[in-house]
């Protein structure tokens, strides 16, 4: 879970504008570079050579998600929406602390941290790490293949993108408020946060403490014991406070395994258990009685900081894109969405759906839509209208899209021409634009 942030700037890129202040509400609509650049010209960066490596963006409050070609496109979606929430944890399209959003805007037009990327496959992420020109963009973590997990929060596997977009959002804490968040270089013995001071305590040594034969050797009253001696002072920090945060707003203690294991695998507390080794503290009331310095800067220092967990399904039907993660149960022929078999789905007059048909359980199954149960099967037809499909189902990057039109019927049903009552339980209910 190491943070490795990549340092890069976009300068001479762009001519000097005045960033906007403007609040803009996201619609995570997906744009190409030509589209995006027309939309956003006070970003600096989008003349360095982006437009070579990736082909769909995104703006959240701020932030730029760029994602290279085949990355699906419900992935990148649920990126934004997973940012939105940290961002804005009611919801109500008005971010939480206006002086995190200000950085943020600021932080786009000076060119310092302004995207997050989707990676297709190693070898993109090869080709554009060997691009000289992104030594010139200063870039926050990548979120690679399997790290944006569409369902899997609710399912209590960890998602990857809830840690690697916090700890983006720890980096502008850090720069607004310094005194509480910032971390201090190693060298900068003389200064000291809240943050560094709590860390400390937690791991029982200073930053002056350096590792023991290629080990860290932490004292036995050690509650934060990261065990990864590449990980610096700066980067202890960062995990230390994703840590602290996720077990204060009980994601650390509801998750029950790690990424990519099965469902069956799992168990209550077992990601926290699996963590014990470097965190050893299991929950939120844990958490108060042992770190009661992270506690308090957490919750008690007057400052508005994230406190519900971002599932990655903000706004409701009130924004215009979603994206959704399809499996197959093969031995029972039924498409699984969002880790949820047999679901019945709200769609709006207007809004665009994605269903991702990137896992290999897709294959030959694609995702259909018919105003008849069961569609083709049950005597119906195919509905077309708003539909439009990328790639082949099993083939990463494939997905099916409706934007359903303002005169659809009540009630869709999806099904697979590959399985006869796949639809069983598959409704889509259609509400109108003004509900």
């Amino acid at each position: 879970m190491k943070s490795a942030l990549m340092a890069l700037s976009f300068l001479g890129c762009l001519p000097d504008t005045p960033p906007s202040r403007e609040v803009e509400k996201p619609t995570f609509e997906l744009l190409s570079f030509e589209q995006y650049k027309a939309a956003y010209p006070d970003i600096r960066g989008m003349e360095c050579g982006l437009e070579e490596q990736f082909d769909t963006f995104i703006h959240v409050y701020g932030v730029t998600f760029a994602a290279m070609p085949n990355t699906p496109v419900p992935e990148i979606i649920h990126a934004g929406k997973v940012w939105a929430q940290l961002i804005d944890s009611d919801q109500n399209f008005v971010p939480d602390d206006p002086n995190i959003y200000e950085w943020h805007q600021r932080d786009q037009h000076d060119g310092k941290r302004v995207i997050v990327i989707l990676v297709d496959d190693k070898s993109h992420d090869n080709r554009f790490s060997r691009d000289k020109r992104a030594e010139r963009v200063w870039m926050n973590q990548a979120l690679r293949p399997g790290h944006s997990g569409v369902g899997h929060s609710r399912d209590g596997e960890m998602d990857i993108a809830v840690e690697e977009l916090f700890h983006r959002l720890s980096e502008a804490y850090g720069q607004v408020y310094a005194d509480a968040f910032w971390i201090p270089e190693i060298e900068e013995f003389e200064r000291s946060t809240r943050l560094s001071r709590a860390l400390d305590k937690a791991r029982g040594m200073d930053r002056q403490s350096k590792p023991v034969n290629g080990r860290w050797v932490y004292p036995k009253q050690a509650w934060y014991t990261y065990d990864a001696v590449g990980c610096g002072w700066r980067c202890q920090a960062f995990e230390y406070l994703w840590m602290g945060w996720s077990t204060n707003i009980g994601y650390h203690e509801m998750l029950t395994r790690a990424p990519d294991v099965p469902r069956g695998k799992g168990r209550p507390g077992g990601w926290a258990e699996q963590c014990h080794g470097e965190w050893k503290v299991a929950n939120r009331e844990q958490f108060q009685q042992i770190d009661k310095d992270l506690y308090a800067l957490l919750n008690e220092s007057g400052l508005t900081i994230p406190n519900t967990i971002p599932y990655g399904e903000y706004g409701g039907q009130s924004v215009l894109n979603h994206g959704y993660e399809v499996e197959v149960n093969e031995s029972e022929g039924a498409f699984v969405i969002n880790r949820a078999e047999g679901r019945t789905l709200s769609f709006k007059r207007g809004n665009t759906y994605y269903f991702d048909q990137s896992l290999a359980s897709n294959t030959d199954c694609a995702f259909l839509f018919s105003t008849t149960k069961d569609g083709t099967h049950g005597g119906g037809d195919s509905y077309q209208m708003g539909v439009t499909r990328r790639g082949k189902p099993g083939m990463r990057g494939a997905y099916t899209r409706i934007t359903v039109p303002s005169d659809a019927p009540d009630t869709l049903y999806y099904y697979c021409t590959r399985y006869p009552g796949s639809a069983v339980d598959g409704v889509i209910k259609i509400i109108s634009a003004s509900d």
